[in-house]
């Protein structure tokens, strides 16, 4: 059995909601026989463990005890009841502030970081060059971090975190303040530390992250672990858990509906083949995605469509009824329109989507430009594929077509590879 870095065992923090009280009000409160003041249970009877090396993603929604859990795990916090064993040394980065001082310069910082997580100053001597590196702050490393601007202090803070060699690196949501680039140095670094067989928890709300860098999650939900195990398995759950109130179908009435004096959006739907909305369909399975909408005129290069897009903002295709021929494209009209495009079977991927309306004079003006309409979600189950059919972390990508393979003869007279060496000889 492999060697356990976190052992959790009914771990709970409560807060008690309002201001401080005085011990003369505690006492007046209790003589007066008056209501105890409201509590919040922020993280209530969690247990789990994470084997050295594991990587686990804490996912969950906004307020379900994330960040308190990893504070308790990092000592930030006392636990109201139960314990967390921690073996090795760990290095946190939970938020825009914690662990750097702010009147000492970005050196001073780095070497008081290092002592704190008992290093010797040699050893952080070794790997400051790298620290710096990585965070870009070379020229203001001898600056107070106060004057430091917050992409400089969470790249300093990362770089401590992830380069001062601690058996368990602790990573909240801080890493959304980055831009895109920091953020995928941020996961390529993490990713390194994980194969040097060092410990990683990961907090983040980017799906497409936790799914590249864990290998186990588990789902927090008010406070309390509702599910764990495989990566996969806890996204899906969490996902789910995500209810689309509209139900594949979404309605605005009156001056609400988007658009202007001459196009208005009445309402945009998804349907399975056989009419009904819904907001989860099977991969192997069509999708109809519908939109009606009123004209008061018909520019010729007016275009109507939708842009689709996963659950991490990345464009999947824009597609529009002018896209086709014009003796095969739906003829738009003055008053109501009703236009249906069918997404085939098979080409999607297990995930959640959404849609972004656009309706559009080409090249000219937005009638109609309004994201995240619509949600819903595809499982995977494309046809009797062995391969497809197994875990999708396996089978990367938002679209998971199956495409036609052939046989080709070879042509004659062309070279043919000599075939490679017996590993026996």
């Amino acid at each position: 059995m492999a060697d356990v870095a976190i052992h959790v065992h009914e771990l709970s923090k409560r807060y008690r909601i309002g201001e401080l009280e005085s011990g003369y009000r505690v006492a007046r409160r209790l003589l007066l026989r008056r209501a105890p003041r409201q509590e919040l249970w922020a993280v209530r009877n969690v247990s789990f463990d994470v084997e050295q090396g594991q990587t686990l993603a804490i996912v969950g929604r906004n307020g379900a005890g994330k960040s308190t859990l990893l504070k308790l795990l990092a000592r930030i916090t006392e636990p109201t009841s139960g314990y967390a064993d921690i073996h090795g040394r760990v290095g946190a980065l939970l938020e825009i502030g914690t662990g750097f001082h702010p009147q000492l310069t970005g050196r001073e910082n780095v070497f008081l970081n290092g002592s704190l997580l008992g290093m010797r100053n040699a050893e952080v001597q070794r790997k400051f060059d790298e620290i710096v590196e990585f965070a870009g702050v070379e020229k203001f490393i001898d600056t107070p971090v106060k004057r430091y601007s917050s992409g400089m202090y969470v790249r300093l803070a990362f770089a401590v975190a992830a380069f001062l060699e601690p058996e368990i690196l602790i990573v909240d949501e801080v890493l959304a303040v980055g831009d895109a680039e920091f953020q995928k140095r941020c996961l390529g670094r993490m990713t390194e530390v994980s194969r040097e067989g060092r410990t990683v928890l990961f907090v983040s709300h980017n799906m497409q992250a936790v799914r590249r860098l864990c290998s186990h999650a588990i789902l927090l939900e008010h406070g309390e672990l509702v599910e764990s195990g495989d990566t996969e398995k806890v996204v899906r759950h969490y996902l789910s858990s995500i209810e689309a109130p509209e139900e594949g179908r979404r309605e605005w009435h009156g001056d609400a509906r988007p658009g202007d004096r001459i196009c208005r959006l009445n309402s945009i739907a998804v349907t399975k083949p056989n009419g009904e909305t819904s907001s989860t369909f099977m991969s192997n399975q069509p999708i109809h995605v519908t939109l009606d909408f009123d004209l008061t005129e018909v520019p010729s290069a007016l275009a109507a469509g939708f842009d689709l897009v996963s659950y991490d903002m990345t464009t999947v295709f824009r597609t529009m009824q002018a896209d086709l021929p014009e003796s095969e494209r739906p003829r738009l009209r003055v008053g109501r329109n009703v236009i249906t495009c069918t997404i085939p079977a098979g080409l999607l991927n297990g995930g959640r989507f959404y849609i972004n309306a656009r309706i559009w004079l080409h090249n000219i003006s937005w009638f109609v430009h309004d994201d995240q309409v619509l949600q819903f979600d595809v499982v995977a189950a494309h046809g009797d594929s062995l391969f497809l059919n197994t875990d999708s972390r396996h089978r990367p990508g938002v679209i998971s077509p199956i495409l036609r393979w052939e046989t080709s003869e070879p042509v004659p007279g062309e070279a043919v590879p000599a075939p490679l060496a017996s590993p026996l000889t």
